[in-house]
């Protein structure tokens, strides 16, 4: 089931909510992320709240050091979701060589009452005046931007697609190709004039060499998905988690630029339209499957009240598994017995007693119990057994056309 693995999976979640995010930004048109190997732009207005006293956010005082800025808010599902990830980046590092930054433009007392309620590792600041975030040009987030020791841009990207290994290679002089972050535009004009511009139009067409992901809304009805992949084209357009997908067999390799047109069409429509022509030009098709098995109980152990806390996130649940990445946000345990049994392709009940919304993330073996068990309790104190149920789950597989 899987195509890849390490920091090559794709967090797919995050391309779900990043245009969620984006919209509660301010308006801002056009920004444009620093060019690798440029200056990193001044962080000297940035308010430190998770810090050593005395400690500096500016470049002379960091000189040395890989410094990893993660532009972020509290309302931020996808941000929320990759704090476990960005913790054990900080754990894993050497603070003398390496330093995280968080960067926040919300009211001071907002991150500060949050923080109280999420552990967040390293240091934390407030860019309420919104500077920072647009002299890096950052209108989506979380975006993450990684500066050398001698204050040069590296690379804008992804937190989840980054490893402690890809930020040492950083620190040793290596060149390391990190996946490029999601730039969202508006363009200036629309692309053609309404006279020209069609009233239903949806096309699937290969990216130029090079071309980075990337949305271009042209107002009133025009969108372009840029520079995606195949998993982000299927992601995108389908609701992966709701409707438990699970990719069978390799997606096409190359990236992709989607076209979408609309004037006064229905959502259904719409959907189905823009569905049909992604599965179309990747040479896809989508079986529905209906499995019958024994179920497995989902309990509580003794552990569980030490690893598990009570999620932080405000955001409306969020749950999915994805090329062997099970998600929960925001969700309770129920909702989590769904995410289980999402991956495992079996029915799980919840048996384990617990009230409240947790978030959760991790990888673990498509369909293999005992991985996922392992995971569960080490995180999160829970554990699967088997039962006496049995019960159905339908499942939709993505597969290629003959």
């Amino acid at each position: 089931m899987q195509r890849s693995s390490g920091r090559d999976i794709r967090v797919a979640l995050r391309v779900v909510l990043i245009f969620l995010a984006v919209g509660l930004l301010r308006t801002v048109s056009l920004w444009a992320h620093p060019a690798s190997g440029t200056p990193a732009p001044s962080l000297d207005s940035l308010r430190l709240l998770q810090a050593p006293d005395g400690a500096r956010a500016d470049w002379a005082s960091l000189k040395g050091k890989v410094v990893v800025l993660e532009f972020w808010a509290t309302w931020c599902s996808p941000c929320v979701a990759s704090l476990p990830h960005l913790n054990q980046l900080v754990a894993a590092l050497d603070p003398a060589k390496f330093q995280f930054i968080s960067i926040d433009d919300e009211d001071r007392k907002v991150v500060e009452t949050f923080l109280t309620r999420k552990r967040t590792s390293g240091w934390v600041g407030t860019d309420t005046a919104g500077r920072i975030f647009a002299a890096y040009g950052v209108n989506s987030r979380p975006t993450t931007v990684i500066v050398d020791g001698r204050g040069k841009i590296v690379a804008v990207t992804e937190v989840d697609s980054v490893s402690a290994a890809d930020l040492q290679a950083v620190a040793a002089g290596k060149k390391v190709a990190f996946k490029p972050a999601m730039e969202i535009v508006e363009a200036s004009t629309p692309s053609r004039s309404s006279a020209e511009r069609p009233l239903f139009s949806v096309s699937v067409s290969k990216s130029s060499p090079g071309a980075q992901a990337s949305q271009v809304n042209h107002p009133p009805t025009g969108t372009d998905f840029l520079g995606n992949d195949a998993d982000s084209l299927m992601t995108n357009v389908f609701n992966a988690f709701e409707n438990r997908y699970v990719l069978k067999g390799q997606l096409p390799d190359g990236r992709y630029d989607l076209h979408v047109n609309f004037v006064d069409v229905p959502d259904a429509v719409r959907t189905q339209a823009v569905q049909q022509a992604v599965l179309s030009a990747l040479h896809l098709q989508i079986q529905s499957k209906t499995i019958t098995k024994t179920a497995y109980i989902l309990r509580a152990t003794d552990a569980s009240k030490k690893l598990l806390s009570l999620s932080a996130s405000t955001h409306a649940v969020k749950r999915g598994y994805w090329h062997g990445i099970f998600i929960l946000m925001n969700g309770t345990m129920d909702d989590l017995a769904y995410v289980l049994a999402t991956g495992l392709a079996n029915p799980v009940i919840n048996e384990t007693g617990i009230d409240g919304t947790y978030d959760a993330r991790f990888k673990a073996t498509a369909g293999d119990v005992d991985s996922v068990n392992a995971v569960l309790k080490k995180t999160m104190g829970l554990e699967l057994v088997t039962g006496t149920q049995e019960m159905s789950i339908n499942v939709l597989e993505v597969s290629g056309r003959e």
